[in-house]
Formats: structure tokens, C-alpha cells, sequence
């Protein structure tokens, strides 16, 4: 079995539940009026003394149809009366209605005139018996003639039965089973998505949790309830209980249905007749706060109707849209609407409603609030859904765009690693020969004097200078010079042929060759060799082909003696100038100094 279908087990087995005591409750109406009053009435705009009423002729008395008198919405005063036989049990005479406003009984005893002053216009412990509804005992072997009289500003109903101690105080504890159990409903809905609202900030968990606090407290009301355990002594909520709380709960029951539906996705002409049912609720509840009953009321049951219809227009719309969960919250919002509509009816007096006001109200109503939660339920699963596959579908969007801005990030790095090489490359490089720079030369001595020293093995140093250069610039120009500058480092680089060798432009007409792994006598060769083949060289430039020649100082360590790279520089610098000093175009190699 799914977790869906549970659910809906579980709230077929609670309407079940509540049908089987409601019926049971109905059964016990009907044996507790089984008692025939033989009630008679009549109706009068304004008040009478009890004298003028027990003068009336009996052609000014109607007989009423049963026990349950229904009227409507009326400004008169309604009399009725009936006999009371003897038996010798205890019994109470019962009206159950809890909304009358003032009931004036007078009852000729055996033991003379005894009159009781009930209604919800007067604080409830006033009352003879302390109930929702209104009922005065009426001990044993008592007879006599009873006159009621009542006035209300809503619907005149006057239920009257007289049955046993014993049956009403039974009846009322199946009463109070039946309101037990669905109080019972609304308070676990409302704790239930009020903790649904604090988990998840989700705003339909908590505009439902008011709808149903709204909707408890107009039950309240309908029942009497309220007036006799939460506010006994607030005449004015009991005045106005119902046209406030009715106008709250479809205030909410609007803004929920907003909420939860989100019908500005589909249609916003329907999320725009919600706001208007919404500022209509607002206008209701000002009339209902602040003018009569009677008023109120009406405006209340003028917005009711119609809105429960329009939300089931809209169930039905999202139905066919294909929602999962229109379906229940059709089913839920009919129910309650076939509920209200009918109670309606009652209180115009079109239909003696008081099973409706007593039972299928309160059934219709509970079944409303179940469905609805599961709906909410529903919703919020499917939202959840629908958050995880977006989120889902987020994090692989976002696993590709990290993945392609990680690679682009990669391209770009490379990049700049090429740009930073290249950058290093110039800086390392000579930008006239193309040769590497002094401050190369200075690194690069440095490293190979380690490696040497760490390897033990030779090290090689070449200074090689052109000879007669300033000659050539002063001669044949600058540009002539930096030809024959370019020319003689292509030749150097040629003969640069290991991957260690590396040929540098010190400054000037001024170069070096750093041989790494070769003594002085492989050195002297090599550079004899190079000294040789500049000089059989001839160089294009831009004045004509030249020759020219060079010289060259060698040095070298061999690591068996502490000798240093400013040693080994000195020595080979100082065999250049003795070259240059003697006869140039020659080499000449010096030994390191101790």
C-alpha cells in the first residue's frame, strides 16, 4: 500500500467514524422528542404582557407543525405554548438552538408562576442549566401551561422538546463525543501544519493553520460552544461571533487557495477574483464588526455561497489542467459547500435545517479540512519534487558551466603560462641579437656553477669580444654595427650545438659562452675553433659584405680546488683584454688564481 493510499484510509475511517455518532446522535433527537407537546404559536411586532397573551382568542393561535419551529430572519416577537402532563420522573424542557437572543418562559406550575429569562444576550452563568443550548428542569409530578417567548436578531428557530433527565444528559454526552472528536480534527490540523509552517517557512502551512483557528472559532460560535467554555462572559463575540469569524475563515480560506494553487501561473483572471473574494471577506468583516446582527449576518451568508463556489470553479479548472491534487480539493470545497448552501437555507427559513446545523455542517466542514491538509500535503511533496529535479537539473547545469569555465580557466592559464614564459623569454633575451641577456648569463653561471660542484665535474667559461668595433660604428654607422652584431650571433648560436651550451650577449660587441662539463684544454679547442670561423665569415649588412674578427679569454675549474663563479668570471674576463691587448683575433686561457 502506498503512503497515499494510507492516508486516504485513514480519512475514510474518520468520516466514518464521525457519521456513525452523528447518526447515533440524530437516532437520540428523535427519541428524546418523541414526546408530543402539541405546540401552538403566534407572531407579534411588538411585545406582550403574559395577560394579554393568555386573553388571545384561540383563533389567533397556529398549531406547529412538529416540534421544531422555523421561521427565518424576523424582528418579531414569537409566542408559543403547551402543556405539561404529569409523570413521576424527572425531566428537562430542552430548545436546541443556541443563538436566540432572549427566551422569556412562564410556566403556571402546581406550585404558581415560575419564569426564567434565557438567551446569549445575557452572561452565560446565568443559565439554570449550564449548557450550549438553553433547557430549565422540570421536576416530577409537575404540570401546568407553558408560554415562551423569543426574540432574536438571527434565524428564528425554536426547537422545543421535553424528554427525561436521564435521555437529555445521554444525549448531550453524545453530543459532546461528536464535538470532542471533530474539535479534536481541527486542533491536530492546525497544530499539525502549524509545525508544517515552522519546519518548512512554506506561507500555505500557515494560512491554513489560521483558516482552520477561523473556522474552529465560527463553529464555536454555530454550536454555543464558545460562549460557554472560552468567552461566557463577552456578550459582544457572542453578538458578532459569527459574521467575524465566517468573514476570517473565507478571508483565509482566499489567500490559501492563492497560495496553494498558484494560479498566476496558469490563469490570473481566477488569482484575481481570489484578491477580490479576499477584499470582499474584509468588507464583511467590518459590517459584521461594527453593525447589527442581523446585518452582518446576512453579508456573510451573501459572500459565503458564492465563494465556496467560485474556489470550486477553480478546483475544477486545475482539474481538467490535469493537477494531482484538484481533485481533492474539489471534492473538498463541494463538500462544504453543499454543507453551507443547505445551512444557508436553514437560516432563511426556506428548511428546517437543524439536522444540517447540528450534523452535516459539521460533517461537511470536517471532511473539508482533511481533504484540504492532504491537499496542502499533496502540494508541498510535489513542490519538494519539483525543487529536487530543479535543483537536480541546477547542480548538472552548474557541473557543465564549472566544467567549461574550468577549462576555459585552463585555456586561459595556459595561456597566461605561455604569455608569462614569453615574457620571461624577453626578459631573459637580448631584443637586438636575440641572444640571451646578461641577466640570463648571471642566472644561468650561477646554476651550472652548482650543478658543477655537485656533479663534481669542469666548468667552462668563454669572454669573447669583437675586434676594432667601435671603428666599424664610428666608420660605417650604428646601423652597419648592429648588422654585424646580428650576423656574429647567428654564427655563435650555430655553434652553440649542446643543449647545456649557452651563448650570451654581455654587452656591447662583448659575449660569453658558458660550457658546462668541458675543462680548459677542451675549452681552448672550442674556442680556437669558434675564433677561426668568425674570421673566414663574411657578413652581409646594409653597407656591403664585411669581415670581421674576434677574441676570446678562457677559463675553467675543475672542482678539485674552493674556487668561485666571481673567480671564474675574473679569470676569464681578464684572458679577454690580455687577447684584445696583444694582437686580438687570438685566444688566450688563464689559470684561477689561489
Amino acid at each position: 500500500m502506498t503512503r497515499w493510499s494510507s492516508i486516504v484510509l485513514f480519512l475514510v475511517v474518520i468520516a466514518a467514524t464521525v457519521l456513525w455518532f452523528v447518526f447515533s446522535s440524530l437516532t437520540m433527537d428523535q427519541r428524546r422528542s418523541s414526546e408530543a407537546l402539541n405546540i401552538e404559536y403566534f407572531s407579534t411586532p411588538e411585545s406582550l404582557s403574559i395577560e394579554a397573551v393568555k386573553a388571545r382568542s384561540d383563533e389567533n393561535w397556529h398549531v406547529l407543525n412538529g416540534s421544531r419551529g422555523s421561521f427565518g430572519y424576523t424582528d418579531d416577537h414569537y409566542w408559543l405554548t403547551f402543556n405539561i402532563s404529569d409523570v413521576d420522573y424527572d425531566r428537562v424542557l430542552y430548545m436546541a438552538y443556541p443563538l436566540l437572543d432572549s427566551i422569556h418562559i412562564h410556566w403556571f406550575s402546581n406550585d404558581g408562576l415560575i419564569e426564567y429569562n434565557l438567551g446569549d444576550k445575557q452572561p452565560f452563568f446565568q443559565r439554570a442549566i449550564l449548557i450550549s443550548d438553553f433547557a430549565i428542569p422540570v421536576p416530577a409530578n409537575q404540570t401546568g401551561e407553558v408560554f415562551i417567548e423569543v426574540v432574536t436578531s438571527s434565524s428564528m428557530r425554536v426547537p422545543v422538546s421535553l424528554i427525561s433527565e436521564a435521555d437529555f444528559f445521554d444525549a448531550k454526552l453524545q453530543r459532546r463525543l461528536v464535538e470532542g472528536l471533530y474539535f479534536g480534527v481541527l486542533f491536530c490540523m492546525t497544530v499539525y501544519n502549524l509545525f508544517g509552517f515552522i519546519a518548512s517557512r512554506e506561507p500555505e502551512f500557515g494560512i491554513y493553520s489560521l483558516y482552520t483557528i477561523f473556522f474552529g472559532g465560527l463553529m464555536l460560535s454555530l454550536d454555543g460552544l464558545g460562549f460557554r467554555y472560552l468567552w461566557p462572559n463577552w456578550l459582544y463575540l457572542q453578538d458578532k461571533g459569527i459574521p467575524i469569524f465566517g468573514s476570517l475563515t473565507l478571508l483565509t480560506a482566499a489567500l490559501f487557495a492563492y497560495q496553494l494553487l498558484r494560479l498566476k501561473n496558469y490563469r490570473r483572471t481566477l488569482a484575481r477574483g481570489l484578491f477580490i473574494m479576499a477584499g470582499l471577506a474584509l468588507v464583511s468583516l467590518a459590517v459584521g464588526a461594527f453593525s447589527s446582527y442581523k446585518v452582518g449576518i446576512h453579508a456573510l451568508l451573501a459572500l459565503a455561497v458564492p465563494g465556496c463556489l467560485y474556489l470550486l470553479i477553480i478546483g475544477v479548472y486545475l482539474w481538467k489542467k490535469g493537477l494531482i491534487y484538484a481533485r481533492m480539493f474539489t471534492i473538498a470545497w463541494g463538500a462544504l459547500l453543499l454543507s453551507v448552501m443547505v445551512n444557508s437555507l436553514g437560516y432563511l427559513g426556506i428548511i428546517d435545517s437543524m439536522f444540517i446545523q447540528r450534523h452535516a455542517i459539521m460533517l461537511g466542514s470536517g471532511l473539508e479540512i482533511l481533504l484540504l491538509s492532504w491537499v496542502l500535503a499533496v502540494r508541498y511533496n510535489e513542490q519538494r519534487r519539483e525543487r529536487l529535479i530543479a535543483q537536480q537539473r541546477y547542480n548538472e547545469e552548474l557541473e557543465t558551466r564549472v566544467e567549461e569555465r574550468t577549462f576555459e580557466l585552463e585555456i586561459t592559464l595556459r595561456e597566461l603560462q605561455e604569455a608569462n614564459n614569453e615574457l620571461e623569454q624577453r626578459n631573459l633575451e637580448d631584443p637586438l641579437t636575440g641572444l640571451h641577456n646578461r641577466r640570463y648569463f648571471t642566472q644561468q653561471i650561477e646554476r651550472e656553477y652548482r650543478r658543477s660542484r655537485r656533479n663534481q665535474k669542469p666548468m667552462c667559461l668563454l669572454m669573447i669580444d669583437i675586434d676594432k668595433f667601435k671603428a666599424v660604428n664610428d666608420t660605417y654607422g650604428h646601423g652597419v654595427g648592429d648588422d654585424i652584431l646580428q650576423a656574429v650571433s647567428t654564427e655563435l648560436r650555430k655553434q652553440a650545438r649542446r643543449p647545456t651550451d649557452a651563448v650570451c650577449r654581455y654587452g656591447g660587441e662583448e659575449f660569453a659562452f658558458i660550457l658546462a662539463e668541458t675543462d680548459l684544454q677542451n675549452g681552448l679547442v672550442f674556442a680556437e675553433r669558434l675564433v677561426k670561423h668568425i674570421r673566414q665569415c663574411v657578413f652581409s649588412t646594409r653597407d656591403g659584405e664585411h669581415s670581421i674578427t674576434i677574441s676570446a679569454g678562457v677559463a675553467a675549474i675543475d672542482n678539485t680546488r674552493d674556487h668561485s663563479v666571481h673567480d671564474l668570471f675574473t679569470a676569464a674576463d681578464s684572458a679577454l683584454y690580455k687577447a684584445k691587448r696583444e694582437a686580438r683575433d687570438q685566444v688566450v686561457t688563464t689559470s684561477i688564481e689561489e
